[in-house]
C-alpha cells in the first residue's frame, strides 16, 4: 500500500529544521492510534450524489457491511449492546459540491480508524468495494470502482517506515505542529454540531466549549478504542478553566454560521436535521495562553469534533502562519 502525505504537516515539519528544539508531550498521547487510508475512487456508470455526500457514503457503506458481515456491521456501526457509542470510524465523503459525476469521473473518500478498529480495515475495505461494484451510490445507485487505497502519513518521505500504517497521537501531535500566535483560526469544511447543556449550539462557540468537546471525544475515544483515558480529569478541567479565563472569541476575524441540511435516515424512514456550523472561527489570546491547547487541536485535526462525526461532520483545520 502507497502512503499519501499530508501536506501541511509535512511543510511544518521542514519548517522546524533539526535544529529546532524538541517538543516534549505527555505520555498519554501514545495512548490511541489513529490510522488514515484514502481510497481512489472512479464511477463506472453516471452518479447522482447531494452537494454534501456524508449522508449517503454514510448509510451505503453501512448497507454494504451488513451485506457481506452483519458481524462485522454490529462490531463498526452498532459498538455496544446499544450502540449508542461512537463509531470507531470516521467515513470523509468528496467535499466537492457537484452532484453529477461522469463516467470515469474520478473521486476520493477518506476513512480514518481509532485504535483497535485499525483491525476491521480489510472489510472496510471489502465493503466499499462490493458497494461500488454490486450495490450502487446514491440516487441512480451508480457504479463505481475502487482504483487504489493509500495510507494519509503527516511525516516527510525520509521520517515515515514504509510498514507503518498506524500513528499514535503523539505521532500526530508532534508531526503537525500548530505556531504559537497570538491568534488561531480554524477552518470548518464540513459542518461543525457542538452540544451545550443538551442542546446544539447554533452560534459560534467561546473556546473553552470548542475545547470541552474536543478533550471529551479524545478521552472516549482513548478510553474505548485505545489504551485508557488520554487526558487525566484533573488536567481537563485545569485546561477548560485556562480557556475560559484567557481565550476570547474574534469576532472580527469569524465568519462562521449556521447551516441546514435536510438528509433522509434509511434506518429510521424519517427525514432529520443535519445542520451545523460552517465557515471560519478565530480566538484571541497570547501565545503562551494557547501553548497547553496545540497538542490536542492538531489530534483534532485528524479525529474530528463534535456530532456526526462518523458522517465526515466536525472536520476543522487549523490556519498555520506561512
Amino acid at each position: 500500500m502507497e502512503k499519501i502525505i499530508d501536506n501541511h504537516c509535512e511543510d511544518n515539519h521542514r519548517e522546524q529544521g533539526e535544529g529546532s528544539p524538541s517538543q516534549e508531550f505527555p505520555h498519554n498521547l501514545r495512548l490511541l492510534n489513529v490510522s488514515k487510508y484514502l481510497f481512489r475512487l472512479r464511477a463506472e456508470t453516471p452518479l447522482r450524489l447531494p452537494p454534501y455526500k456524508g449522508s449517503a457514503f454514510h448509510g451505503a457503506f453501512g448497507h454494504a457491511l451488513k451485506r457481506i458481515s452483519p458481524f462485522y456491521y454490529q462490531e463498526i456501526f452498532e459498538p455496544g449492546n446499544d450502540g449508542a457509542k461512537p463509531k470507531p470510524f470516521v467515513l470523509l465523503p468528496p467535499l466537492e459540491i457537484e452532484e453529477y459525476y461522469p463516467v470515469g469521473h474520478s473521486f476520493t473518500c477518506e476513512l480514518t480508524l481509532f485504535g483497535r478498529a485499525d483491525h476491521f480495515f480489510p472489510i472496510c475495505h471489502a465493503a466499499l468495494e462490493f458497494l461500488g461494484r454490486e450495490m450502487g451510490l446514491g440516487q441512480d445507485r451508480g457504479k463505481f470502482a475502487v482504483e487504489g487505497v493509500e495510507r494519509a502519513c503527516p511525516f516527510g518521505a525520509d521520517h515515515s517506515p514504509a510498514d507503518v500504517s498506524s500513528l499514535s497521537c503523539e505521532d500526530i501531535a508532534a508531526s503537525c505542529p500548530i505556531s504559537l500566535t497570538d491568534c488561531l483560526t480554524i477552518h470548518l469544511p464540513t459542518r461543525l454540531r457542538l452540544k451545550t447543556d443538551g442542546h446544539l449550539l447554533s452560534r459560534v462557540p467561546e473556546f473553552h466549549i470548542f475545547l470541552a468537546r474536543l478533550l471529551g471525544r479524545i478521552n472516549t475515544l482513548s478510553s474505548l478504542y485505545g489504551g485508557g483515558r488520554m487526558v487525566e480529569l484533573a488536567l481537563r478541567d485545569q485546561l477548560i478553566s485556562r480557556a475560559r479565563e484567557r481565550i476570547r472569541l474574534d469576532l472580527d476575524g469569524t465568519d462562521a454560521c449556521w447551516h441546514d441540511l435536510p438528509r433522509f435516515s434509511g434506518r429510521q424512514q424519517q427525514w432529520m436535521k443535519f445542520g451545523g456550523l460552517l465557515g471560519s472561527v478565530s480566538w484571541q489570546g497570547t501565545a503562551e495562553d494557547f501553548r497547553p491547547f496545540l497538542s490536542y487541536l492538531a489530534i483534532g485535526e485528524w479525529i474530528h469534533v463534535g456530532g456526526k462525526s462518523s458522517f465526515g461532520l466536525g472536520k476543522y483545520v487549523v490556519a498555520r502562519q506561512g
